[in-house]
């Protein structure tokens, strides 16, 4: 008896990227762990929209260690980098933020949002604040619709507690990568579990540099069924517009 291993495609061989709306990248420059230049934020712009990319969220990194990325001075720095974006590609703010000491105070202000005032939140990897479920519900109290960034990648995750996140109705965005084991064989794994269930509500990049973007596109390669599954969840990327 022979096994044939399912064929892949390489994302690059897809019309995945064309037309797609990433929700999650770090391009705004010098404001966190992501592009640190202008000139290589819009070398990576040029080269997202060769791919077909059209609609692009920077999602700054705003927690109790940058100190220094709030709202206001954020939205002046992207109200600066619009000027130089390239005719045909849009961008907007939004923010990803840390559940931490912080983050509740953060809320009577208001919070960098996407559209129908959904927001992008993550924890750290190793181990989630005491009252993680509890932070999350009170998001929602305050009228916000929380995006829990690449799931896949927290250590302390597993099947019982993504199916408690999905009891609850919360929002799962996928790290595309993830899938070609670029954040490890964990986050590869749960990435696959994850996408195969259906748990996935959206899916971005987590754009922090170029050469490793490029790098990381090279090495995905997918399944017909995972193709089909990650068109969905493009497409679903639409209504955070």
């Amino acid at each position: 008896m022979f096994l044939f291993r399912q064929s892949k495609t390489n994302i690059l061989k897809t019309k995945l990227l064309q037309g797609m709306t990433d929700v999650h990248t770090h391009l705004l420059p010098a404001v966190d762990d992501g592009v640190q230049s202008l000139d290589d934020s819009l070398h990576s712009l040029l080269y997202l929209q060769e791919l077909g990319v059209k609609r692009i969220y920077c999602t700054p990194h705003i927690m109790a260690d940058m100190k220094e990325n709030t709202p206001v001075l954020l939205q002046e720095k992207f109200k600066e980098y619009q000027q130089h974006i390239p005719a045909g590609l849009e961008m907007r703010l939004a923010g990803e933020y840390m559940l931490d000491a912080k983050f509740p105070t953060l809320l009577p202000d208001g919070l960098l949002t996407m559209a129908n005032k959904h927001v992008l939140i993550e924890t750290s990897y190793l181990s989630p604040p005491p009252d993680l479920l509890d932070m999350i519900y009170q998001v929602t109290l305050e009228g916000y619709i929380p995006i829990i960034a690449h799931p896949e990648r927290y250590v302390y995750m597993d099947e019982r507690f993504y199916r408690k996140l999905k009891d609850k109705d919360y929002k799962l965005q996928l790290n595309l990568f993830s899938l070609s084991g670029f954040y490890g064989k964990r986050a590869e794994h749960y990435s696959n579990y994850l996408l195969e269930k259906g748990f996935y509500d959206f899916t971005g990049s987590d754009f922090h540099d170029l050469t490793k973007y490029q790098n990381a596109l090279e090495h995905l390669s997918l399944k017909k069924k995972q193709i089909a599954e990650l068109e969905r969840i493009i497409r679903n990327n639409d209504i955070l517009w």
